[in-house]
């Protein structure tokens, strides 16, 4: 989708909440992305299907995410063999979400492409890092669906046994003089599971996803629609509890000193023409360049502070 309205409270964006319907077995999560999808996206001159097609990838990270009940990491992945190798999206909780794509830079991409055309024959993978001694799980499916939205449904089918329905609305804001910038909104709902008291959920699940279903790309992006607004239009009959948001900010760790201390980690291997290094971070797209003066420092000093180590030791 493009051209979308402009507007809307700034508390909008930027922040995802958990939702339940209340006398029924349903549960969800509701996303609105403006100034941190925009951040993500812009980094690179993807063009307009890859940009959705990641933007996608961004917001599944953000609604499952958020979800997850540790302070570790999950990572989204697609790959296949088509234009586009790889798309990738990481949420660490309590930090925020980042993400990238690598295409073949010759490919010409439709403007209307889905996941087959660009992705090709390949995989949905949801790799979660507990992190710590906790051991990492990842699930892979194979890429079936026209949407990366489906692609995760059909995971969540088959990988949880969780029936989910997700849908997912990606677009620029187009202002006449004035950049462009993207913004996109999320929801997802889940069925929870019958017991003894609650009975069969089904029916539950069935009522829901109809209403579900009703979401329109442009109310799920609209910056003039808040999260309860767009909730209230849902479930109104039924009834629903927004809990208090999390706020989403861009993540990227790269900084200078860090791919400093990376560089200098590889072994000197003498002397050199080049007196400068750049590295580019995958994820914001930003250059660093060190001198090989700074990093033979960096290896200069590295032996100093283990021989500290060993006196204090």
């Amino acid at each position: 989708m493009t051209d979308l309205p402009t507007g809307g409270p700034d508390g909008a964006d930027n922040a995802v909440a958990a939702f339940q319907l209340e006398n029924r077995a349903v549960r969800g999560r509701v996303t609105r992305l403006g100034h941190t999808l925009d951040l993500i996206l812009s980094a690179h001159d993807y063009p307009l299907p890859v940009a959705r097609l990641l933007g996608e990838a961004v917001m599944i990270a953000v609604l499952v995410g958020d979800s997850l009940k540790f302070d570790g990491r999950l990572i989204i992945q697609a790959n296949g063999d088509g234009p586009v190798r790889f798309v990738v999206a990481e949420w660490v909780a309590g930090e925020g979400v980042r993400g990238f794509a690598q295409l073949d830079p010759d490919a010409v991409i439709a403007d209307d492409a889905d996941v087959a055309a660009m992705l090709g024959q390949g995989a949905f993978a949801m790799t979660i890092d507990p992190g710590g001694d906790m051991d990492r799980y990842q699930g892979v499916v194979a890429l079936e669906g026209r949407t990366l939205a489906e692609c995760a449904e059909g995971y969540f089918a088959q990988s949880e046994q969780t029936p989910t329905r997700l849908r997912i609305a990606v677009g620029e804001i187009v202002t006449p003089g004035a950049p462009h910038h993207w913004r996109g909104g999320g929801a997802l709902i889940q069925q929870i599971a019958g017991d003894e008291a609650r009975g069969s959920a089904e029916d539950d699940w069935d009522h829901a996803r109809a209403l579900f279903d009703t979401l329109t790309d442009i109310e799920l992006a609209d910056p003039d629609i808040s999260s309860a607004d767009l909730l209230y239009r849902l479930f109104h009959e039924e009834g629903v509890r927004l809990h208090p948001a999390t706020g989403v900010e861009r993540r990227c760790p790269c900084t200078r000193q860090r791919l400093l201390g990376v560089l200098a980690s590889f072994e000197d291997d003498g002397p050199d023409d080049a007196d400068m290094a750049v590295i580019t971070c995958e994820y914001c797209n930003r250059p660093f360049e060190f001198s090989k003066a700074d990093i033979d420092a960096v290896r200069s000093a590295a032996p100093e502070a283990g021989r500290e180590e060993d006196q204090d030791g």
